[in-house]
């Protein structure tokens, strides 16, 4: 949870109890922990800056400092941070319990699909999780921690690629609910809705500038500019979107049977051989060394 970053106060409880399970998804990482009233500060050093933390607090109360503010959050909220930005956390038992008791999903930035800076605004944000997508989403997080473990090796990355998608939706929801006067709030939206429209399109060899422009009734150049803010092209970040989704089906046993040439079709690319070299270039690796283990040089 929150200990790749932060570690116990020297003066806390020495009689500190802590009981939880785990599991992997793929890349992603589900805990659900109980433990006595615990107090954390961070540390210096920390693997965990490569990740966001959904927090799901299921009993308790926790007290943070982040960034130059305070925020509290407890049952009823979903909390989704960065670790390394919190300096210090409390965790407050509920009334009657004795323990706080949390599920957790650790997930890698890379894997997000939206501009950091989006993702920024949300970060160290209390999300309603009683109602809408965040309350599906704390269902689901929820059952995937008392369930995933004994779901099949094969059956936990597909969890994982469902969890990180609901994960997404909410960031995404979350940014366009926004009434506050954001700057670039108008472009910010049309940039999510365009994402979002190209992850539900990854699959058509014709999806383009121009289709993606025609089908939000923008000029292609505008479209153009909008993904320039964000530091890519419309053209490399779909790239990106369907390599990932082909590295993650090569990635899974049960996919085994599948050409690699069916797979890349899937994911929009009509000739194996571009496909190759864009993997080649993506991750280090062909297709086929990959599928049979070998390892990444990115």
């Amino acid at each position: 949870m929150l200990d790749g970053m932060l570690t116990r106060r020297p003066d806390g409880d020495p009689g500190f109890e802590a009981v939880g399970s785990e599991v992997e998804l793929g890349a992603l990482r589900v805990e659900k922990k109980a433990f006595t009233p615990l107090r954390l500060t961070r540390v210096a050093d920390s693997s965990a800056h490569g990740a966001y933390q959904l927090l799901l607090p299921l009993r308790g109360t926790m007290h943070a400092a982040w960034d130059d503010r305070r925020l509290t959050t407890g049952v009823g909220d979903l909390l989704v941070h960065d670790v390394t930005r919190i300096t210090t956390a409390r965790f407050e038992a509920a009334p009657g319990t004795g323990t706080f008791q949390t599920a957790a999903v650790t997930i890698p930035k890379a894997l997000i699909p939206l501009p950091d800076e989006h993702v920024d605004r949300v970060l160290g944000r209390r999300i309603p999780a009683r109602d809408g997508l965040g309350a599906l989403l704390a269902d689901f997080v929820t059952n995937v921690a008392d369930t995933a473990a004994s779901c099949t090796p094969a059956d936990r990355p597909r969890i994982g690629m469902a969890l990180l998608d609901l994960v997404s939706a909410l960031l995404a929801s979350t940014l366009e609910g926004d009434g506050g006067p954001a700057p670039h709030a108008h472009r910010h939206a049309l940039t999510l809705r365009i994402q979002a429209s190209v992850l539900r399109r990854l699959g058509e060899p014709g999806l383009s500038p121009g289709a993606l422009a025609a089908a939000h009734h923008i000029s292609v150049s505008y479209l153009h500019r909008l993904f320039q803010e964000q530091g890519t092209t419309v053209v490399a970040w779909i790239r990106s979107q369907r390599l990932e989704r082909a590295r993650r089906d090569l990635a899974d046993p049960a996919l085994r049977h599948v050409p690699i040439h069916g797979i890349a079709a899937r994911w929009g690319f009509s000739h194996a051989a571009d496909f190759s070299r864009a993997f080649r270039r993506a991750y280090g690796a062909s297709p086929r060394d990959f599928r049979h283990g070998a390892p990444l040089t990115t």
